[in-house]
């Protein structure tokens, strides 16, 4: 097996331009770099520099040698890398950006265990219903949710679960109320938003054979909380468009219904995104691993609906 360090000697010697240079910076005898360069020549059977007392000139397959050389030497320490980061205690502040209705439904539920699980992590959550500039705005990671792609090829991904909003409502509404007729009654009922408010708010949806939607409606509820809007559904207060996993629960125990049970919003997929994996804090890595390990195991969308039927 070809020893690594040979291919280091050699590329010390012609990024210094010479064996007596890569000595002096090395601190090794020039001997032994003669010697370890020889060994190398004679291994692949090519002289990679041609040199005399007076001259010294890398060959052109030496130029060639030394470039991947250069490229083997980076993953040398890369991988030395994953190693110390691997066995280092992940610590110190996490800053994550994340919508405001997950934080209240989802990821709140599920982000003591990986407090407990790091003892010597802080994690700030900065709540948010757009998109933070990771960079300015010093986010590590950022929670996303988007029925398209991500397209800002800068960024690095990693999917978590899909979802989509239904409507619902409780019974005590829609005996109040009776049935909707149609998709554009609700654009004259009582509504809930989880918007800031303005004069109007729109729902786009997608129906029967993927007939798309947009109803125009003014909620008499607009707030940034998930818990809230579904406390104000349970209430009778409006119809809302909430996240499947978020009323599962309720539904299930009869305190609200599916309304027009054929409408519901495009499924969404939800993703952390981040600037790079490359040297990336053990910290960092370990709340997105987490987050990533939750997701599979569906935890993160069986904590939601458990909190949300509190």
């Amino acid at each position: 097996m070809d020893d690594l360090n040979d291919y280091f000697y050699f590329a010390a010697v012609v990024s210094s331009g010479g064996f007596a240079s890569a000595s002096r910076t090395l601190k090794i005898p020039r001997s032994k770099l003669s010697r370890r360069v020889s060994r190398l020549e004679d291994c692949l059977g090519t002289r990679l520099i041609e040199r005399s007392t007076r001259h010294f000139r890398v060959t052109e397959i030496g130029q060639a040698f030394y470039e991947q050389c250069q490229t083997i030497l980076r993953e040398t320490d890369r991988a030395k890398s994953i190693v110390t980061e691997a066995q280092s205690d992940p610590q110190g502040i996490v800053r994550m950006g994340c919508p405001l209705g997950l934080i209240d439904i989802s990821l709140g539920a599920v982000l003591p265990e990986f407090l407990e699980r790091y003892p010597k992590i802080k994690l700030q959550i900065i709540g948010s219903d757009r998109r933070t500039d990771l960079i300015n705005e010093r986010i590590d990671v950022e929670v996303r949710a988007a029925s398209e792609p991500e397209t800002q090829t800068s960024l690095t991904m990693r999917k978590l679960d899909r979802a989509r909003r239904i409507l619902v409502a409780s019974p005590s509404l829609v005996e109040r109320m009776g049935e909707l007729g149609c998709v554009d009654d609700l654009g004259n009922a009582p509504t809930l938003a989880m918007t800031t408010w303005m004069s109007f708010h729109t729902w786009e949806l997608v129906g029967p054979d993927g007939e798309k939607k947009v109803v125009r409606h003014q909620p008499r509820l607009t707030c940034r909380s998930m818990t809230a809007i579904l406390d104000a559904a349970r209430a009778g207060v409006g119809y809302g468009l909430i996240l499947e996993h978020a009323c599962a629960q309720d539904i299930r125990s009869g305190r609200l219904v599916r309304v027009l049970p054929e409408w519901q919003t495009v499924e969404s997929q939800f993703y952390l995104v981040f600037t790079t994996a490359k040297g990336m804090p053990p910290a960092v890595r370990a709340l997105i691993d987490f987050l990533v390990e939750k997701s599979k195991q569906n935890q993160i969308v069986a904590a939601g609906a458990a909190i949300a039927a509190e």
